[in-house]
Formats: structure tokens, C-alpha cells, sequence
């Protein structure tokens, strides 16, 4: 009798990547779906028409000649200033400029006495300034550094250098 070889048998590995991938991945996601879909209760109003056909409104009492009197502060001097800081105690106003610059602006009994100095440049763009009195420091908020600058105290500027790895040391 001849013998019959039976061919190996190949064991076939099953994976249940298909039903842990729906146990851990999909089954959250649609519960979270189910409940939020559920548990919302917004539901929209309908604007009323008489609001759509009515005329705008304005205010009653407007004066459309207030900034005829006014005055051009730093023109030509200011690249695009951002944010604008009046200390009152030295009477100086202070502007962050697109340039990197935060610049101080003297203004006396008018424009022409004018007098716009560079404070410090931040070396990116500041956005933002702010007065603590605490301490005496303007705060910059530069957006290119994503931090805050604290240069203190402020009206001691010119005799310090600012850099941006050392931070503030004297001259």
C-alpha cells in the first residue's frame, strides 16, 4: 500500500486587529457621537421678519466734526504703530511699531514740539504694552517671540543694552 502523503498543514495566525480596532477606536467615537448628538439641545429660533425690515439704527446725537481739531502725533516718524501706552506721572506716550520698535513720544504744548525717540527694538513685533507701577516696567507682548518682554525699569532704558540672549545688561 502506497502511503499517501498528506501535505504540512500551514497553521494560519488569525489577528483581531478588525475587532479591536472597532473595540478601541470606533465604538468610543460613536458613543461620543450618540451622546453628544442626544444631549444637545440647541435648537435654532427663527429671526422674526419685522426685525429684517426695519432701518439701522444710529445714535441720536453724534458730532461729526470732533476730529477736525485734532492733531497728527508722529507722522512719518511711526512705522504702523500697533498699541499706544500714555504714562501720566512723565506725561510721554509710548507705541509699539510694526518695525520692531517701541518708541517713546513727547508731545509739550503742540505737535511741532514734538519729539519721537527709540526706545528699545524687540527684534520681532510687538503687539502689546503695559505699565506696571509696582515695579516701574513696561511690558511688551511681542507676538514673533511668544513671550512676554519685561524691560525694567523703563526710564532707566538708556543706559542699558537689550539683547536677545543676554537680556538687559548695562552699557
Amino acid at each position: 500500500m502506497p502511503s499517501q502523503s498528506t501535505p504540512p498543514q500551514t497553521r494560519r495566525k488569525s489577528t483581531a486587529w478588525p475587532s479591536s480596532f472597532f473595540i478601541y477606536f470606533l465604538s468610543p467615537v460613536l458613543v461620543a457621537t450618540l451622546l453628544v448628538y442626544h444631549l444637545d439641545s440647541f435648537d435654532p429660533v427663527h429671526l422674526p421678519l419685522h426685525e429684517l425690515t426695519q432701518p439701522p439704527l444710529k445714535a441720536p446725537f453724534t458730532n461729526h466734526a470732533i476730529l477736525k481739531s485734532s492733531e497728527l502725533v508722529g507722522q512719518g516718524q511711526l512705522n504702523a504703530p500697533e498699541d499706544i501706552l500714555y504714562d501720566a506721572v512723565s506725561g510721554v506716550f509710548y507705541t509699539s511699531c510694526a518695525d520692531g520698535w517701541i518708541k517713546r513720544v513727547t508731545v509739550n504744548d503742540s505737535v511741532a514740539d514734538m519729539a519721537v525717540s527709540n526706545l528699545v527694538n524687540t527684534g520681532g513685533r510687538p503687539l502689546g504694552l503695559a505699565l506696571d507701577r509696582t515695579s516701574n516696567a513696561l511690558i511688551v507682548a511681542d507676538a514673533y517671540k511668544v513671550r512676554f518682554w519685561l524691560v525694567h525699569p523703563f526710564f532707566f532704558l538708556h543706559l542699558m543694552n537689550i539683547d536677545l540672549v543676554l537680556g538687559v545688561y548695562p552699557e
